[in-house]
């Protein structure tokens, strides 16, 4: 998850500067946060922004599952 968290954090820097960022590890890193449901409300901007960048199908998709983990999330926490 490291190569992730540097990603993430290039990419915050490069809405600040201009700098590049691998959207490919962000893609990886966020299917594997997915994966072991670990999704945060930051995740969902960061998702929707490798999908446009990438603009696959499976992105989009990709984007779609991670928006949708947490709604649910965010439900689960209201109702608690």
């Amino acid at each position: 998850m490291s190569k992730y968290n540097e990603q993430v954090e290039a990419l915050m820097a490069q809405q600040a500067k201009g700098k590049g960022t691998n959207f490919r590890v962000l893609e990886s890193g966020l299917k594997q946060k997915l994966k072991d449901g670990t999704i945060q409300q930051q995740d969902v901007a960061i998702a929707l922004q490798v999908a446009s960048a990438i603009g696959s199908l499976s992105s989009r998709v990709l984007y779609a599952n991670i928006k949708r983990a947490a709604q649910q999330e965010h439900e689960t926490q209201q109702t608690e």
